[in-house]
């Protein structure tokens, strides 16, 4: 039941909020609960038992942690859950890119070769089995306690607006979140307008560039010339952050109706001057899981040199394998963390020479090129895609595509709202009212706007759901 479905915007969502509101403050948490369960279970009725499941036995052993006193028993118990946790991710995501890779080596050796068929991949698999090993690591590091019962942690595990594509939020930031919440009328104006900002990001920027970047990432690459390829990258570049980011801006906005705070996830990325700047504004909550949980733990910049460089390239290793199990994640994650151990070795101190702007344009530029290697289908179409970016002489066959006055209408618009913080547009205080009723009107207007769009459009997923 994704957010942008017309079954979400019209059924659930306002019955769930009437529902809600209207009852006592003690059943809340069990109406939130059970609407987050069906909302799971009406896209994912096959996997609900696999993720209740884990679920169960991940508070078993919160709980057999916490009561510990002897420390190798207490690392058996991590170990199980972790090594549970991973096992489920590693079974639906990976088993058949693992088969394909030792298959041949195997082969090598005189065995039969085999193969796995594809396997149905749960929506939020990866968010959902990394917030749950935070849980357990945070109670055995002692930086976080047991949910209070059951239902509380299956909540944590469950709740909708964060369930499909995160951000990954760890319990102990919202475990009193859990137990005691107040909404305010301002707290319920926010959310519902950034839940609306996050729609249309989705529906009116990222789907219309989304056209035309599948259009050029499925095309023949004799049929592209070079104008045409990079005006593709452009519009995945846009597509990928807005669709993302609006997901977080539903979730956060949901949320913060509900009562809750949840981290920002993003913070204008495409602003950023390096590599190291766009992974602290790029998808902030994985960048924290992975240097809280993989990072530090490997040694962080506590050791040697190359030691600590060898770390961040693991790092982003496992960040490329987490979006997806093909070469070209792997890949792509190799590539961000050479620029990230390159930023440490000289390019942050050689940078500062230069102005900002050169830096911005030439990270962007960068991250860019990453995106091609992320979006690509495989290693031979990734290559193709290369020769028609860096190959301005070469000529090209015709082709049927169009770049359509809406698409380049959602383009511009998607670049003007890239770079409209550098503005720094602030409203004075005393026109506050004045503004904040300018913001709702907006807002209605962008609503109608999306609505539609929808109602002429089929729909489209986001992206984050196949990760």
């Amino acid at each position: 039941m994704p957010f942008n479905s017309g079954i979400f915007l019209f059924c659930f969502f306002p019955a769930f909020l009437l529902v809600y509101f209207g009852s006592p403050q003690r059943w809340r948490n069990m109406l939130l609960l059970c609407a987050s369960v069906l909302f799971y279970a009406w896209g994912e009725p096959r996997f609900i038992f696999w993720v209740l499941g884990s679920a169960l036995l991940d508070y078993r052993l919160g709980l057999a942690i916490a009561s510990s006193r002897l420390t190798h028993e207490r690392k058996v118990l991590v170990g199980i859950g972790v090594c549970a946790n991973l096992a489920l991710l590693g079974w639906f995501k990976y088993a058949p890119f693992a088969a394909d890779v030792v298959s041949p080596m195997l082969e090598r050796l005189g065995s039969r070769p085999f193969s796995l068929a594809a396997i149905a991949l749960p929506i939020g698999i990866s968010f959902i089995a990394f917030e749950k090993i935070t849980y357990l690591v945070d109670i055995y590091r002692g930086s976080g306690t047991p949910a209070r019962n059951l239902g509380t942690y299956l909540l944590y595990v469950f709740y909708f607006p964060k369930l499909l594509a995160g951000p990954i939020i760890r319990y102990c930031d919202i475990q009193d979140q859990l137990s005691h919440r107040t909404v305010s009328f301002e707290d319920f104006r926010a959310g519902l307008v950034r839940v609306v900002v996050g729609l249309g990001k989705k529906v009116l920027i990222a789907d219309h560039v989304g056209h035309y970047a599948d259009q050029v990432f499925a095309c023949n690459p004799a049929r592209l010339i070079c104008t045409e390829g990079w005006l593709g990258v452009a519009a995945f570049t846009l597509q990928i952050y807005f669709d993302f980011s609006g997901y977080s801006d539903v979730a956060i906005g949901i949320s913060r109706a509900l009562g809750f705070r949840l981290n920002e996830n993003f913070n204008n990325p495409y602003l950023a001057t390096s590599f190291t700047d766009f992974w602290r504004r790029w998808h902030i909550s994985l960048t924290t899981w992975i240097r809280n949980y993989v990072y530090i733990p490997l040694g962080g910049n506590r050791c040697s040199t190359p030691r600590s460089y060898a770390n961040l390239c693991i790092c982003f290793l496992l960040s490329g394998l987490w979006h997806g199990a093909a070469w070209t994640f792997v890949l792509w994650g190799i590539f961000h963390g050479t620029f990230l151990v390159l930023d440490r070795a000289f390019w942050l101190e050689w940078q500062q020479r230069m102005p900002v702007v050169i830096n911005r344009a030439l990270t962007l530029l960068l991250v860019m090129i990453g995106w091609v290697i992320f979006r690509a289908r495989n290693m031979e179409s990734m290559d193709s895609m290369f020769s028609v970016l860096f190959s301005p002489w070469r000529a090209a066959e015709a082709n049927v595509m169009w770049f359509s006055p809406d698409i380049a209408f959602a383009m511009f618009a998607g670049i003007f709202l890239v770079y409209l913080p550098l503005a720094r547009i602030r409203p004075a205080a005393p026109s506050m009212p004045r503004w904040r009723a300018c913001e709702v009107a907006a807002s209605v207007a962008l609503l109608l706007l999306v609505i539609g769009r929808l109602a002429v459009t089929s729909y489209t997923a986001f992206l984050y759901f196949r990760f």
